[in-house]
């Protein structure tokens, strides 16, 4: 396991409470610590970390940096024979890339989207997605199938993990950007936010924005913050000149985020988004 950020540190104590051996390596050898007490081992370097598994699963921030990790003269050696599953976040263009790159050292890529928050990795409702090659698929399905209650691996095309998960996290990001829009139109009429709010079921968006924008908090009880938002519609953006087509919704919000972004806001929850549409001294 390379990389044990919140999602790769909840990745990795869900394979070692499977039963299954693990090595463990993070530039930060202190976030090792608890997956060493669970059972896990560590070592000091990645090529240790390779060395250890035919297996190897990345979980770094993005493909750009799993590339410039395994892009090297000690590492590129090790990957030939050994199966990558990438569980970075990325467009369908870099998955192809990184699956072409792979192939060419004679390793086997898979690619992962993760489309769960990491407490949900590991239960009944853990959704994983899967694409690349059927053989990479299976070498990996023992220890795949324990990551959550809902697999689902969708072929071949190795970018359709990442395309499904640019089409469901757009969805997402625009739900928000609705909400939140809602919000101000019920604020300016003098509509209470619970009226709004009771329109949805418990556990709906709205009622964490509603709740953070009615008490003008935004540091706290964060689900997402608007960086967050911001690098996942830049991604989007992105795929959509990959793919020639039309970029529009992606411009537009990235345009609000990063107008509350320029004004502080970039580390504060999506509830701050308000600020663009009131004009808060933006």
């Amino acid at each position: 396991m390379v990389g044990l950020g919140a999602m790769g540190t909840a990745v990795a104590k869900t394979l070692i409470e499977s039963g299954q051996d693990l090595t463990v390596w993070n530039r930060s050898t202190q976030k090792t610590q608890g997956i060493v007490e669970l059972g896990g081992s560590s070592v000091n370097t990645l090529k240790e970390a390779i060395e250890a598994s035919q297996i190897i699963l990345v979980c770094i921030h993005g493909y750009k940096a799993t590339k410039k990790l395994l892009d090297d003269p000690d590492i590129i050696p090790l990957l030939s024979g050994r199966t990558i599953p990438q569980m970075s976040t990325g467009t369908p263009a870099e998955a192809r890339a990184a699956e072409t790159w792979v192939n060419e050292q004679g390793g086997h890529y898979l690619d992962c989207a993760i489309m769960v928050y990491p407490p949900s990795v590991g239960k009944p409702d853990g959704q994983l997605l899967f694409s690349g090659a059927q053989e990479a698929y299976d070498k990996c399905a023992p220890f795949i199938k324990t990551l959550g209650g809902d697999i689902r691996y969708l072929g071949s095309t190795v970018g359709a993990a990442a395309a499904l998960d640019m089409a469901v996290v757009t969805r997402l990001v625009t739900i928000t950007v609705a909400t939140v829009y809602g919000i101000h139109i019920c604020e300016s009429e003098g509509v209470p936010l619970q009226q709004f709010t009771d329109m949805y079921p418990e556990g709906d968006r709205s009622h964490h924005l509603a709740k953070n924008i009615e008490t003008d908090r935004f540091d706290q009880n964060i689900a997402a913050t608007v960086g967050t938002s911001i690098e996942v519609s830049t991604a989007i953006r992105s795929m959509a000149i990959d793919l020639g087509i039309n970029t529009e919704l992606p411009d537009l919000i990235l345009g609000l985020y990063h107008r509350v972004a320029a004004a502080g806001c970039a580390e504060l929850d999506n509830a701050s988004l308000i600020k663009a549409f009131r004009g808060s001294n933006l």
